[in-house]
């Protein structure tokens, strides 16, 4: 069990996007939307998507999982996961 929460860790719910760094001016960029460096105003690096994996605590696929989807509950059965992101379709 955790003591305080660390946003980007995913280990009990989906991780938080990760900064991405500019490559000219090594700026690290928060804003998940913007697609140039607020410093130098350099295109940044495409986002790394993580991997669609299908998530054994509740029995569904996730596009977004946590360190949950590795193991089965306890109980047994399936869990319900309100944090659960089903996959894009397009």
């Amino acid at each position: 069990m955790c003591w305080s929460c660390n946003p980007y860790c995913g280990g009990c719910k989906p991780p938080k996007e990760k900064p991405r760094k500019c490559t000219k001016c090594g700026t690290f960029n928060f804003d998940t939307s913007a697609q140039k460096c607020k410093k130098c105003g350099t295109e940044l690096p495409e986002r790394v998507k993580p991997p669609v994996v299908y998530c054994l605590y509740s029995d569904m696929v996730c596009a977004n999982p946590c360190s949950k989807h590795k193991k089965s509950p306890e109980n047994g059965g399936p869990v319900p996961c309100k944090l659960n992101t089903p996959p894009d379709n397009s």
